[in-house]
């Protein structure tokens, strides 16, 4: 379901991206299913991740709800390089493979702050996505 859900709030975000990754017949569920399960701690050095979950304990719902507008962030922050990738191989090789091992905590930062407005943009994304609203 949270995968569907990013799919959705990825769309409202950047729609270009989206189609890009339609047309590429790259699936959601292809990559995000890992960054779901695991909280992106497969993603990024242990430093940062520690750092990005204590901004997620800092938030109401943090891990049920927040990581999903952090994903999202994540995502539409390689947009530039995704939509440059010309098929489906170079973009599940790029999305498996992100240039994150020497992120730091400034890095790591971006993301959680991108989250934060992210949702400020899309309150009730979590929500509207779900069908609840």
């Amino acid at each position: 379901m949270k995968v569907h859900d990013l799919r959705r709030l990825v769309s409202r975000i950047d729609s270009v991206l989206d189609k890009h990754l339609e047309s590429n017949m790259v699936e959601y569920l292809q990559f995000s299913f890992r960054w779901m399960n695991n909280l992106l701690m497969r993603e990024m050095p242990l430093k940062c991740t520690i750092r990005l979950w204590d901004t997620y304990m800092s938030e109401p719902n943090g891990f049920s709800h927040f990581h999903l507008y952090v994903c999202a962030k994540f995502l539409t922050k390689w947009a530039k390089v995704i939509k440059s990738l010309p098929d489906f191989q170079t973009i599940m090789i790029f999305l498996q493979s992100l240039p994150t091992s020497r992120w730091t905590d400034d890095d790591i930062f971006g993301a959680g702050f991108g989250g934060v407005s992210v949702k400020c943009l899309f309150p009730k994304a979590v929500t509207a996505v779900a069908g609840t609203t």
